[in-house]
């Protein structure tokens, strides 16, 4: 077989393209612009084009006898999504359309698409089960509902599969440290240079925390799995900011400082996933606070090397 994976070089798709030449599945094609994503964080064994999902005919020569697409490819920062709302929708929903498109024209037989807890917004109940309303509250939010939309619509036009996987915060090694994305490496990072964590609000909002690894063994299950429709990629387990910051500081030191709470971000969530188990077989293996002392001694690693 042979897969494309959009942001194959960024955080989460170079973990998707890693666990397919692992696990042996087939021949892996990484399309990225590389405005984000690193091209070190491509697997080897994989081919890589650079390419930006907006330039349409790129995109549909690198799908050529692609069976299967992940698409990855996103800007992916809620808080910036305030701010540079053209591009944000210029990449995460005409790039999304481009995709879908692509897939058509070139026969491909299944798209999984990286969507987000974004979508719910404001939980009206925890856990959050997939059949919760969509109501987000950001523009990236919004942008991941549409996507999840055109997915759908191009699955009952065209008879496209597509399968919307709902990531909620996921954590790992590859993950760009940005003052927008990622609070456990933002925390870590933080620690490392010896600046006080910073918590936004009183530090009591929780989030599901799921390692980048069970993401990308979410994407190969679903992937030769026969469901379509949309599931919740978490953990299921919460976990408070303020527990977060105590956890890196146990290992690192320092303090904490509180600032004003940026718009669009919820009080609390948490995934059920037990959909996602009973119909794509997935079971989370990540325990945070067992891999975060590996996570620390990986970044440190990396900082070490950059203060040379």
């Amino acid at each position: 077989m042979k897969f494309l994976v959009t942001g194959g070089a960024g955080f989460i798709g170079s973990h998707i393209a890693e666990e397919l030449i692992r696990t042996g599945k087939g021949e892996v094609i990484v399309f990225d612009d590389l405005s984000v994503g690193k091209a070190e964080n491509i697997p080897a064994g994989c081919t890589f084009i650079e390419g930006d999902i907006r330039h349409k005919k790129k995109l549909a020569r690198a799908m050529k006898d692609v069976d299967l697409v992940f698409h990855n490819a996103a800007f992916v920062s809620i808080r910036g999504s305030f701010e540079r709302l053209r591009e944000e929708l210029d990449i995460n929903c005409l790039g999304t359309l481009n995709v879908l498109e692509a897939a058509v024209e070139r026969g491909v037989k299944k798209v999984i698409f990286a969507s987000s807890m974004a979508v719910y917004g404001e939980p009206r109940y925890l856990p959050v089960d997939d059949e919760h309303p969509l109501n987000p509250i950001s523009p990236y939010g919004l942008s991941k509902a549409r996507g999840e939309q055109y997915c759908k619509i191009f699955r009952e036009k065209h008879g496209l599969s597509t399968v919307a996987l709902r990531y909620f915060n996921t954590y790992g090694m590859r993950q760009s440290p940005s003052p927008y994305v990622g609070v456990i490496t933002t925390f870590i990072n933080q620690a490392l240079n010896g600046e006080p964590l910073t918590v936004f609000g009183d530090g009591n909002q929780a989030r599901d925390f799921v390692w980048v690894k069970d993401v990308a063994r979410a994407n190969i299950l679903a992937a030769f799995s026969d469901v379509n429709g949309a599931f919740n990629v978490g953990s299921g387990i919460e976990t408070s900011i303020n527990q977060l910051a105590d956890l890196v500081m146990k290992y690192l030191g320092g303090k904490t400082i509180h600032l004003e709470k940026p718009p669009g971000e919820v009080t609390r969530i948490v995934a059920d996933i037990s959909r996602t188990r009973k119909l794509l077989n997935y079971e989370p293996q990540g325990d945070l606070s067992q891999l975060l002392p590996t996570l620390i001694e990986g970044w440190s690693r990396k900082y070490r090397r950059s203060s040379r």
